[in-house]
């Protein structure tokens, strides 16, 4: 099975690509910085996407049968979400 990560390099995306190695999935892994995907396995194909532009994301996802959102928009920020998710995000 081939299954995309969105957020692939956070703690709890690192654990979630580790697991899905461990049971001979594919990975899909997206994250802003993919230097910091620290697996080499050849399954694993590494993609730098910015999930919020949807044209990126979707072809980022193309072939996936499945999908993880690990995706944290980030801590520092309680209306991170607000900020980031407008409208304009979710048509």
């Amino acid at each position: 099975m081939k299954i995309a990560i969105l957020g692939a390099t956070g703690f709890v995306g690192t654990a979630i690509l580790n697991e899905l190695l461990s049971r001979g999935n594919e990975v899909i892994a997206i994250s802003r910085n993919i230097d910091k995907i620290e697996t080499n396995d050849e399954k694993v194909t590494k993609l730098s996407v910015d999930v919020l532009n949807k044209e990126q994301l979707a072809a980022a996802l193309k072939g996936a049968d499945a999908v993880v959102s690990a995706f944290n928009a980030g801590w520092t920020n309680p209306n991170n979400f607000q900020q980031k998710f407008t409208q304009e995000h979710l048509r």
